[in-house]
């Protein structure tokens, strides 16, 4: 296979670089063309959602409210505008508009100025400025040799040099020889900044015409955009030669948008090109014997002494193109080429592949010539469920894909950058994680480890979280000053997930909220910016319970950048009730219009038993099908504002002889046979909130006739006498009172505890399993009596007549003191019980279940393959 320099004299051209290399065109890392990486910016994606209803009417004729909106962010009469489609097309207009003696041309030059002045029958004469010259054209050379009546045209900073001119030596030369057409062509001047342009000149100078493009700098070279600046005689005469309607209605709002921008965009931009080009400039000088010119632009231009047809090579053996320059006059020769600037692995990527060619090395090989070669560190495969918003399902999905994978025979860890969630657990080495990331572990057939979740929050307010950074509390902060400190931990995300990675042939993570919360991505450690990191293939899960699921998945896709659009491997439809088949139109729609296919339907999936992550409701289901004899047990959960750890309470609600409610009113307090109070995260408001609805007096009454109270973390200082809060962990207030049954004082200290017990021993001669989180240390009067004990000794739980109270979270999932706890009161409420167990929690039995659901829901080939597994 060859390839010569006329198969590519620019660049770019995706499908014919596809078809020389055998690569597929999404495969192929381009440096052969000199457009922004990151794509389409935000501001012209949304003016080009909005020219979308203007396309019926025609444009005006020559763009003339693009050209208004360039006049005003100039500064300049509207008149010395002229739009057109890119600056290629001004290229080739001018020659047949001013018909000029001859075209002089700065070379090494961009290829098109020679063409449209030879097809216009205009003779072209070069003026080469070569190595010596540091490739840096000489405007006063220029001025000297050209013509009378000629048209010089000139880049500035130089293409394919990079090379910047200095302003003033221009200025002084266009004003010298007024006889010429200078046409000096500023398609990558944003690199630098306005005030290396000669835009304002050009408005005053009859012989001078500046070409501006925006297709580079703004990454839509697809969508063709650009415009020259002239004094308005000059401008005029090129305007006449345009055909009308060459900029569609599309290009101009774009055009609008730019120069309504204000420059923020092109600031922050700059600053990144210039930090990735001296990545990339800084490696290509690793190399020995490589030349590189110093640039000012988004490409760099290098000089490659080997040989060995290099271009083709990388092409081919790397899916690596980059421009081969030996077409452009005055590097003629074939050992110079042109990369343009890219992100920092792809400069990895590039400069590895060329250090397999130093001296003929294989790339296959170590190479044998002492210079650093960068590492390439290699990403685990990654698979991210993120959704259209909370509750879509994520955390589910995240466990069924995680035990999937273990299914198919892969070492796998789930990953959750940050969790926002109030059930929470211990982990065997006393850290504390979110819930839900210890079930994904469970999934995942791995021990539950800080590193899956490295920060959590745990709202202790509408405004404030504590903040739990890899498995230990290190303070509160309200909203706001945790989003000015997030970009802080990122560190520490990053380090926990390649620690955790190096460990597993796949990660899976999970998102948070939705990544389509625009006013968020600037601070985004856990969503599109941990997809990035992790180069995981995105999963985007949407509820089509809730309705508007299509709408969601495509505003969604509007609010990612280019990078996140081709990590997004598809689209999950989650809870589906009806037939499938009906969806066919919807999903054709969505592809249509994003390019990404629906790789699953899961259906609405019920009495799984798995705990999934905080929600503002969670069902407790009422007793259906055959009922025990002996009646059903009415237990009340009082559902307070900040309760943590609802999961407690999951296998209860999958017992047949209860009945679990949820109690916030006094109105639904009823008269229940259980009364349980689950834990807090907050305790004294949510006591205070108890107290001002009437329910703390009820509670109390419940109790004094007899019936079963049960206190869970939170619930046991509640029930309490006092709450001492010295070091303000909850409250400006010091001291408060509890509900009074139980004869117990608490303090909280700063210290938490985080504890995962085995082996506890309970009232009913029994032991069991949990885990301890709790800020708060409780000593018994004389008048309550320790029933809970840790392995050392020391109480855990208390208890006076039928009111009892545990520190112990997660024990309920015990089936044995379970059933043995329901009997207890099943009888003390005239109840028959059961006397055996009806309900096994089986988690992994559940997640097995769930993964057969999901496998059979999903085209889990499709989703293998984007994650580079098949």
């Amino acid at each position: 296979m060859t390839m010569s320099n006329g198969d590519f004299s620019h660049g770019g051209d995706l499908l014919k670089l596809a078809e020389v290399s055998g690569h597929a065109p999404e495969d192929l890392v381009d440096f052969s063309v000199n457009v922004n990486p990151s794509g389409l910016p935000d501001f012209i994606r949304a003016a080009l959602w909005g020219s979308l209803e203007k396309l019926a009417p025609y444009p005006p004729p020559h763009a003339e409210d693009a050209a208004a909106c360039a006049a005003e962010r100039h500064g300049l009469d509207a008149a010395c505008f002229v739009p057109g489609n890119g600056s290629n097309e001004l290229i080739h207009v001018l020659p047949g508009a001013f018909t000029p003696a001859e075209g002089l041309i700065a070379e090494p030059a961009f290829s098109e100025y020679r063409l449209a002045c030879l097809k216009a029958g205009i003779p072209v004469r070069s003026l080469v400025f070569g190595e010596k010259s540091g490739f840096r054209a000489d405007p006063k050379e220029l001025a000297s040799s050209a013509r009378t009546g000629g048209m010089v045209f000139l880049a500035n900073p130089g293409n394919p040099s990079g090379v910047l001119l200095d302003r003033d030596e221009l200025l002084e030369a266009v004003t010298r020889r007024q006889d010429v057409l200078w046409i000096l062509d500023e398609a990558f001047i944003d690199y630098v900044g306005e005030e290396a342009s000669l835009v304002n000149m050009a408005a005053a100078l009859p012989n001078l015409m500046v070409l501006r493009s925006l297709t580079k700098f703004y990454g839509m070279a697809g969508l063709r955009a650009g415009y020259a600046v002239a004094c308005p005689a000059v401008a005029e005469r090129l305007r006449a030669a345009l055909p009308a309607w060459n900029v569609s209605t599309c290009a101009a709002e774009a055009m609008k948008a730019v120069f309504r921008e204000g420059g923020t965009f092109a600031d922050k931009e700059r600053c990144m090109n210039a930090e990735r080009r001296d990545d990339l400039e800084r490696r290509l000088d690793a190399l020995p014997g490589v030349v590189r010119i110093p640039s000012s632009a988004n490409y760099v231009l290098f000089r490659w002494p080997y040989g060995g047809d290099l271009a083709r090579k990388c092409l081919v053996e790397h899916g690596i193109a980059l421009r081969d320059c030996s077409n452009y006059e005055g590097l003629s020769g074939g050992v110079w080429f042109r990369a343009a600037v890219r992100f920092p692995e792809d400069h990895k990527r590039l400069v590895r592949a060329l250090s397999g060619y130093v001296c003929g090395n294989d790339p296959g090989e170590p190479s044998r010539v002492e210079f650093p070669v960068p590492v390439i560190k290699k990403r685990v495969p990654a698979l991210m469920l993120q959704g259209t918003c909370s509750d879509a399902g994520k955390s589910v999905l995240t466990s069924a894909f995680g035990r999937i994978l273990v299914q198919d025979g892969y070492a796998v860890a789930p990953f959750k950058a940050q969790n926002m969630a109030l059930n929470s657990g211990v982990t065997a080495l006393g850290e504390e994680m979110g819930r839900a990331q210890m079930v994904q572990a469970r999934a995942c057939r791995k021990d539950p480890d800080a590193r899956m979740n490295p920060v959590l929050l745990k709202p202790h307010s509408d405004m404030g979280s504590q903040i739990v950074l890899m498995g230990h509390p290190v303070g509160n902060m309200d909203a706001r000053e945790y989003y000015r400190h997030k970009s802080s931990l990122w560190p520490t995300v990053c380090e926990a997930y390649d620690s955790l990675s190096r460990e597993c042939d796949v990660m899976v993570l999970e998102g948070a909220g939705s990544p389509g919360e625009v006013n968020l991505k600037s601070v985004d450690i856990v969503n599109m910016s941990m997809a990035r990191y992790a180069g995981a293939s995105v999963l985007l899960t949407g509820d089509i319970d809730r309705g508007g699921v299509y709408a969601s998945f495509l505003g969604t896709w509007m609010t990612f950048d280019r990078e996140e659009r081709e990590l997004l491997g598809g689209f999950l439809v989650n809870k589906f009730r009806g037939d499938a088949s009906l969806l066919g139109p919807a999903h054709d729609y969505i592809q249509a219009r994003t390019g990404v296919p629906v790789v699953g339907i899961v259906p609405m999936i019920r009495s799984l038993n798995i705990p999934e992550e905080d929600r503002a409701t969670f069902s407790f289901q009422s007793v259906g099908g055959d009922v025990p004899v002996g009646g059903v047990l009415d237990v009340a959960v009082v559902m307070l504002r900040h309760v943590s750890n609802y999961t407690d309470f999951a296998p209860l609600a999958e017992e047949p002889d209860i009945r679990l409610r949820q109690v916030r009113t006094a109105d639904e307090f009823g008269s229940p046979d259980w009364v349980i109070l689950p834990g807090s995260k907050n305790v004294v408001h949510d006591f205070e909130t108890l107290e001002a609805a009437g329910l703390a007096e009820l509670i109390r009454r419940h109790a004094a006739s007899g019936k079963w109270v049960l206190g869970i973390c939170g619930g046991l200082q509640m029930l309490g006498r006092t709450i001492e809060d010295p070091s303000g962990i909850e409250s400006s207030r010091r001291s408060f009172s509890g509900l009074g049954l139980l004869d117990l004082e608490t303090t909280f200290e700063r210290d938490k505890i985080l504890t995962a017990l085995h082996g506890v021993t309970t009232p009913l001669g029994r032991t069991t399993s949990g885990y301890e989180i709790h800020h708060g240390r409780s000593r018994a009067g004389s008048g309550c009596e320790p029933l809970f004990f840790r392995p050392d000794g020391s109480a855990c739980g208390y208890g006076t007549g039928r009111v009892w109270a545990t520190y112990l979270h997660g024990v309920f999932e015990d089936d044995e003191f379970r059933r043995a706890m329901i009997d207890r009161v099943r009888t003390d409420a005239g109840l028959k019980p059961a006397g055996r167990i009806l309900v096994r929690c089986d988690l992994d039995g559940a997640l097995d279940r769930l993964a057969d659901i999901v496998r059979e829901s999903v085209d889990l080939k499709a989703i293998y393959r984007s994650m580079g597994l098949a």
